[in-house]
């Protein structure tokens, strides 16, 4: 699926790269942060498959994230996808999101989407969020598309023992599912998804429903396999005082990728 559907290399883009007045290095970064081009694909797929879940997102993006409580430092951040042959650099905007573009040359390559930071001093994420809604709210359907996303990433970059294993833990091969919320004999399956600032209280709330949403630091805890909450729900997070955030929250981390990768 993912490689029949991805467009044609742009013209030019196959050349390697020169150096050039302005141009940031990424060879030299030892270690860097990268996923394989391939995984990407495979939450694009995802993505497209199950657009019906955030409708008002208009495609899927992904994000350059530091550590928490620290600031990136050093020469300006850039992310690209870097085979043998050819490099495709990709535009951060002033908030370091970026979309990744389909490439067929890329994906037969096994390229990498590649960063110019070490493994640790910044993170790709993924961003899915419906314009518009206000910094401290979140969709129940953007939540379980980057669910979903993050879901497919993680069963391409790691092993199949791997998948096999997780599908037998949970039962099922639709992990995001598995997060019903609190399960009868006490046991907690709440997906974690980041805000972007200290946070004090998260409430899940629907027509004249509502629900506590356990709260930690910067994250809440909420059941996206719970399928009597309509994917219009919506979380209002009461950030800590003088915690706000300056920017739109961003989306929860590939940590499931970094458990399991080999």
């Amino acid at each position: 699926m993912a490689a029949g559907s991805v467009l044609a290399l742009p013209a030019g883009a196959a050349a390697p790269d020169k150096d050039e007045p302005g141009t940031v290095h990424i060879n030299a970064i030892k270690n860097p942060e990268l996923y394989t081009y391939r995984a990407v694909v495979a939450g694009l797929d995802k993505f497209d498959e199950l657009h019906a879940l955030a409708p008002g997102v208009p495609q899927l993006r992904f994000l350059v994230r530091p550590p928490d409580g620290k600031t990136l430092g050093g020469e300006p951040l850039a992310a690209r996808i870097a085979a043998d042959d050819f490099s495709i650099p990709l535009v951060l905007d002033q908030d370091l999101r970026f979309s990744v573009p389909r490439s067929q040359a890329a994906y037969d390559a096994r390229a990498e989407l590649v960063l110019n930071r070490k493994k640790r001093e910044a993170r790709f994420d993924t961003y899915v969020r419906t314009p518009g809604l206000p910094d401290n709210r979140y969709r129940m359907g953007d939540v379980r598309l980057d669910c979903q996303v993050k879901i497919a990433i993680a069963k391409e970059e790691i092993p199949f023992w791997a998948n096999a294993l997780v599908n037998s833990l949970l039962l099922t091969t639709d992990w995001c599912s598995w997060f019903k919320g609190e399960t009868p004999n006490g046991g907690d399956r709440n997906w974690s998804h980041g805000a972007a600032a200290e946070l004090r209280a998260a409430t899940l709330r629907e027509g004249d429903r509502n629900k506590a949403l356990e709260v930690e630091g910067k994250r809440f805890r909420l059941p996206i396999g719970d399928a009597s909450w309509s994917n219009d729900a919506i979380v209002e997070l009461d950030y800590a005082p003088a915690a706000a955030p300056a920017v739109a929250p961003r989306a929860d981390t590939m940590d499931l990728v970094e458990h399991v990768r080999p």
